[in-house]
Protein backbone atom coordinates (compact mmCIF):
# COMPACT_ATOMS: atom_id res chain seq x y z
CA UNK A 1 0.00 0.00 0.00
CA UNK A 2 2.69 2.18 0.98
CA UNK A 3 4.27 1.68 -2.80
CA UNK A 4 1.09 2.64 -4.22
CA UNK A 5 0.57 5.85 -1.99
CA UNK A 6 4.50 6.81 -2.60
CA UNK A 7 4.41 6.36 -6.40
CA UNK A 8 1.11 8.64 -6.54
CA UNK A 9 3.04 10.52 -4.54
CA UNK A 10 5.79 11.02 -6.87
CA UNK A 11 3.02 11.66 -9.77
CA UNK A 12 1.45 14.73 -7.27
CA UNK A 13 5.18 16.01 -7.53
CA UNK A 14 6.43 14.96 -11.45
CA UNK A 15 3.61 15.90 -13.26
CA UNK A 16 3.14 19.61 -11.96
CA UNK A 17 7.04 20.10 -12.60
CA UNK A 18 6.16 18.70 -15.89
CA UNK A 19 4.03 21.46 -16.65
CA UNK A 20 5.63 23.99 -14.56
CA UNK A 21 8.79 23.43 -17.12
CA UNK A 22 6.34 23.61 -20.06
CA UNK A 23 5.08 26.92 -18.62
CA UNK A 24 9.00 28.55 -18.38
CA UNK A 25 9.79 27.70 -21.41
CA UNK A 26 6.39 29.39 -22.63
CA UNK A 27 6.87 32.39 -20.30
CA UNK A 28 10.72 32.50 -21.58
CA UNK A 29 9.99 33.18 -25.49
CA UNK A 30 6.14 35.82 -24.55
CA UNK A 31 9.46 37.55 -22.19
CA UNK A 32 11.66 37.08 -25.43
CA UNK A 33 9.07 38.46 -27.71
CA UNK A 34 8.51 41.74 -25.64
CA UNK A 35 12.06 42.45 -24.95
CA UNK A 36 12.85 41.81 -28.82
CA UNK A 37 10.09 43.64 -30.23
CA UNK A 38 10.26 46.86 -27.80
CA UNK A 39 14.44 46.63 -28.34
CA UNK A 40 14.06 47.10 -32.06
CA UNK A 41 11.16 49.13 -31.69
CA UNK A 42 13.61 51.49 -30.09
CA UNK A 43 16.72 50.80 -31.26
CA UNK A 44 16.30 49.58 -35.12
CA UNK A 45 16.88 51.47 -38.55
CA UNK A 46 13.87 52.46 -39.77
CA UNK A 47 13.61 52.04 -44.21
CA UNK A 48 10.63 51.39 -46.03
CA UNK A 49 9.99 47.96 -46.80
CA UNK A 50 7.29 45.51 -49.14
CA UNK A 51 5.20 42.82 -48.35
CA UNK A 52 6.10 40.57 -50.85
CA UNK A 53 3.64 37.16 -49.49
CA UNK A 54 1.53 36.36 -47.28
CA UNK A 55 -0.75 33.44 -45.51
CA UNK A 56 -2.16 32.67 -43.17
CA UNK A 57 -0.66 29.92 -40.47
CA UNK A 58 -3.31 28.12 -39.26
CA UNK A 59 -3.12 25.02 -35.83
CA UNK A 60 -4.79 21.97 -35.86
CA UNK A 61 -8.62 21.51 -34.32
CA UNK A 62 -7.32 20.97 -31.03
CA UNK A 63 -4.70 23.87 -30.89
CA UNK A 64 -6.11 26.75 -28.68
CA UNK A 65 -3.49 28.95 -30.58
CA UNK A 66 -5.47 31.44 -33.01
CA UNK A 67 -4.93 31.92 -36.95
CA UNK A 68 -2.78 34.60 -37.63
CA UNK A 69 -1.05 36.11 -40.96
CA UNK A 70 2.41 35.55 -41.83
CA UNK A 71 4.28 38.35 -43.73
CA UNK A 72 7.94 37.84 -45.97
CA UNK A 73 8.77 41.57 -46.68
CA UNK A 74 11.62 42.59 -48.99
CA UNK A 75 13.87 45.49 -48.12
CA UNK A 76 17.30 46.95 -48.54
CA UNK A 77 19.42 47.87 -44.99
CA UNK A 78 21.09 51.35 -45.33
CA UNK A 79 24.58 49.69 -46.44
CA UNK A 80 22.42 47.99 -49.28
CA UNK A 81 22.35 44.54 -48.39
CA UNK A 82 19.04 43.12 -49.57
CA UNK A 83 16.91 41.35 -47.24
CA UNK A 84 13.62 38.81 -48.09
CA UNK A 85 12.79 36.98 -44.51
CA UNK A 86 9.41 37.05 -42.19
CA UNK A 87 9.71 39.40 -38.90
CA UNK A 88 11.17 38.30 -35.74
CA UNK A 89 8.01 39.51 -33.76
CA UNK A 90 4.97 40.71 -35.73
CA UNK A 91 1.27 42.40 -34.58
CA UNK A 92 -0.19 42.41 -37.30
CA UNK A 93 -2.82 39.62 -36.62
CA UNK A 94 -4.80 38.59 -39.94
CA UNK A 95 -4.37 42.02 -41.77
CA UNK A 96 -3.51 41.45 -45.35
CA UNK A 97 -1.08 43.94 -46.48
CA UNK A 98 0.74 41.95 -49.27
CA UNK A 99 1.80 44.74 -51.75
CA UNK A 100 1.89 47.54 -49.41
CA UNK A 101 4.50 49.77 -48.85
CA UNK A 102 5.37 49.30 -44.63
CA UNK A 103 8.33 50.54 -42.23
CA UNK A 104 10.76 48.25 -40.95
CA UNK A 105 12.84 48.38 -38.39
CA UNK A 106 15.80 46.32 -37.87
CA UNK A 107 18.90 45.34 -36.18
CA UNK A 108 22.12 46.93 -37.71
CA UNK A 109 24.32 44.13 -36.38
CA UNK A 110 21.71 41.38 -38.08
CA UNK A 111 19.40 42.72 -40.63
CA UNK A 112 17.37 39.53 -40.75
CA UNK A 113 16.26 40.57 -37.66
CA UNK A 114 13.11 42.84 -37.92
CA UNK A 115 10.20 44.09 -37.54
CA UNK A 116 7.52 45.75 -39.26
CA UNK A 117 4.74 47.29 -37.17
CA UNK A 118 1.24 47.59 -37.79
CA UNK A 119 0.95 50.76 -36.66
CA UNK A 120 4.25 52.17 -37.98
CA UNK A 121 6.27 53.10 -34.58
CA UNK A 122 5.75 50.74 -31.88
CA UNK A 123 4.68 47.04 -31.34
CA UNK A 124 1.85 46.24 -29.61
CA UNK A 125 2.77 44.50 -26.30
CA UNK A 126 -0.93 42.74 -25.75
CA UNK A 127 0.24 39.07 -27.53
CA UNK A 128 3.60 38.60 -25.35
CA UNK A 129 2.00 40.25 -22.20
CA UNK A 130 -0.84 37.81 -22.03
CA UNK A 131 1.44 34.75 -22.61
CA UNK A 132 3.66 36.15 -19.66
CA UNK A 133 0.74 36.23 -17.23
CA UNK A 134 -1.08 32.99 -18.38
CA UNK A 135 2.41 30.73 -17.55
CA UNK A 136 2.30 33.34 -14.29
CA UNK A 137 -0.99 32.17 -13.17
CA UNK A 138 -0.23 29.11 -14.26
CA UNK A 139 2.69 28.85 -12.34
CA UNK A 140 1.48 30.03 -9.61
CA UNK A 141 -1.45 27.20 -9.60
CA UNK A 142 0.97 24.42 -10.43
CA UNK A 143 3.08 25.73 -7.04
CA UNK A 144 -0.39 25.70 -4.77
CA UNK A 145 -1.30 22.47 -6.31
CA UNK A 146 2.41 21.36 -5.57
CA UNK A 147 2.52 22.20 -1.69
CA UNK A 148 -1.47 21.11 -1.06
CA UNK A 149 -0.04 17.37 -2.87
CA UNK A 150 3.02 17.71 -0.20
CA UNK A 151 1.12 18.78 2.49
CA UNK A 152 -1.66 16.04 1.77
CA UNK A 153 1.22 13.39 1.92
CA UNK A 154 3.23 14.40 5.26
CA UNK A 155 -0.97 13.61 6.49
CA UNK A 156 -1.17 9.83 5.25
CA UNK A 157 0.13 7.36 7.65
Amino acid sequence: MSDLLGSTGFMFIALPALFAVVALVILGTGVRDLVRGGRLASQGMPVRGVVRETYVRTYGHNDSRRPHRVETIDFTTSTGQRVRSTPAVADIGMVDRSGEEVVVLYDRDRPDRFIAPKNGRHLSPAKPLIKIAICVAALVFLLFFAGTAAGMSRMLP
